[in-house]
């Protein structure tokens, strides 16, 4: 009966540490939040409203976790664009793609992970966003702008 219910046990470690590995490294809104780009803010901005979201994996895919952040200043875009160039630049990020279609956003790597996007309203008085996000680990690719902003999986 010993090798039996040895046998179990170990069966259960098993399944539990199997089980912690999987959901234990999924990132939150809290880990994006506690890094300095989540609180990247043009000088003399007006934070006007933040929202974000967990790493999440369901039935239809796996989900990046995200902060944004919606802001405002007298800036005008160039000057927006090139401050955040030259402060994610020091911190090792890259431009990876700068869009004018249907608005103007410049979108930003890290690895194979990370995302930054800042993007300036041209119809707004001198409103702008900034959304840091991180790629699932299971989706990550170079650069990781293929799946940052819908799911993957």
């Amino acid at each position: 009966m010993a090798p039996q219910r040895s046998a179990l046990m170990a069966l259960y470690i098993a399944l539990v540490a199997g089980a912690s590995a999987c959901g234990g490294g999924l990132v939150t809104e809290k880990d994006l939040t506690a890094a300095p780009e989540a609180h990247l803010y043009y000088p003399g901005s007006k934070l006007l409203g933040t929202s974000g979201s967990d790493e999440r994996s369901t039935l239809t895919g796996d989900y990046p976790a995200e902060v944004r952040a919606v802001l405002q200043s007298d800036a005008s875009a160039d000057e927006l664009y090139g401050w955040y160039s030259a402060h994610l630049q020091r911190l090792g990020w890259t431009l990876g793609k700068v869009e004018t279609v249907n608005g103007n956003y410049q979108i930003h790597t890290k690895g194979d992970r990370y995302v930054f996007q800042v993007g300036v309203d041209p119809g707004s008085q001198g409103q702008y966003s900034i959304r840091y996000s991180v790629v699932p680990a299971p989706c990550a690719t170079t650069p990781p702008t293929k799946v940052a902003f819908a799911k993957c999986g």
